[in-house]
């Protein structure tokens, strides 16, 4: 058995610790979501989910599939999907993602496990026809990501679907592809009388861990079900392991994640700081050459300094604020955490709220 240093076991202990308080566990956690909603003897939390996101398919009951997909090349990656199944009454695959960093490519992530689910529908494509002859017919497939970060500023949605079109005329090229994303944190009031239970449900996934007990707004079969299978106290002992020790890397990616947003805030002021003096330098001896006097030419400077000073903090300032933006946090949280408005982070970075 391998003895762990002071700083890994007092870590261990601190997660062990943080654990024993909660009541209800992180559902963003790998573990738990596939306990939750990758348990074949309880897919009714699945079911729920499907019918919420997409209500046209009408989905009453699932079988769940391997989730590992080999690459046919040795050399090759393969993909391990977080749950998928698919309706047994008409075939259609669904894969679900949990996701709870912002990475780069995930949107490419989720292509590329589109091509392994596809490919597994070819053989259902060709089953109980009557010719032999392959017409590359098969159930529609669905790549289904549930984010616990903001991935679309530009929208205060809180479901995208995406799928293959005309990109001139917006004709669909196929229906037999879709791509759904749900951003969790965008929703944060459900008890709202307005709110939907695909709203409700996307509250409850992002903050489970913070109850102490279920909230009167949280109610019907699909909630009693989640907030039960949630309950720390109920799961087996190896359960609550393997439990902590996704929290323990989830800890560890925040603490990496915190490192790189600090690094690309100095680096950020650093350059806009250089870029800005480097201009007002340049700008201001020009001015002081063209007045051709020296007093001028050191009152242009000067000016010059003060201006890509400026300039300076100013880009360093929009290098700070999109570097918090892409490490997930939303405008309003920005705003909020630099003192800014809304409309002052929208104007330094050019996005819009």
């Amino acid at each position: 058995m391998t003895k762990l240093s002071y700083p890994d076991s007092f870590r261990r202990r601190q997660v062990h610790e943080m654990v024993l308080l909660q009541k209800y566990a992180d559902i963003i956690t790998d573990t738990v979501f596939k306990k939750l909603f990758g348990d074949e003897r309880f897919p009714d939390l699945m079911i729920f989910l499907l019918q919420e996101l997409i209500p046209e398919r009408n989905i009453t009951s699932i079988k769940y599939s391997p989730q590992e997909h080999q690459n046919e090349f040795p050399e090759g990656h393969g993909i391990r999907v977080d749950v998928e199944c698919y309706d047994e009454t008409t075939g259609t695959r669904f894969a679900v993602e949990m996701q709870a960093l912002k990475v780069r490519n995930f949107h490419d992530r989720l292509l590329a496990y589109s091509t392994y689910i596809v490919q597994e529908q070819f053989g259902i494509g060709l089953m109980n026809r009557e010719s032999d002859k392959w017409d590359y017919s098969f159930p529609q497939s669905y790549v289904i990501a549930l984010m616990d970060y903001d991935d679309n500023a530009q929208s205060d949605a809180i479901r995208h679907e995406y799928a293959l079109l005309d990109v001139d005329g917006g004709r669909p090229f196929t229906d037999r592809l879709k791509f759904i994303t749900l951003e969790l944190p965008k929703y944060q009031d459900p008890a709202d009388p307005r709110a939907t239970a695909l709203d409700k449900l996307c509250f409850a996934l992002h903050n489970m861990r913070t109850f102490r007990n279920r909230p009167e707004y949280l109610q019907g079969k699909f909630f009693e079900l989640l907030f039960e299978k949630a309950e720390i106290a109920k799961f087996a002992p190896h359960e609550v392991i393997k439990y902590e020790k996704d929290m323990l890397t989830q800890w560890d990616i925040d603490e990496y994640v915190g490192e790189q947003v600090e690094k690309g805030v100095k680096e950020g002021l650093e350059k806009g700081l250089r870029e800005g003096m480097a201009k007002g330098m340049k700008e201001g001896m020009a001015k002081g050459m063209k007045e051709g006097r020296a007093k001028g030419m050191r009152e242009g400077m000067r000016e010059g300094m003060r201006e890509g000073m400026r300039e300076g903090m100013q880009k360093g300032r929009a290098e700070i604020l999109n570097c918090l933006i892409a490490s997930g946090m939303t405008i309003d949280e920005v705003a909020d955490r630099l003192g800014l408005t809304v409309d002052e982070v929208v104007k330094l970075t050019g996005s819009s709220h």
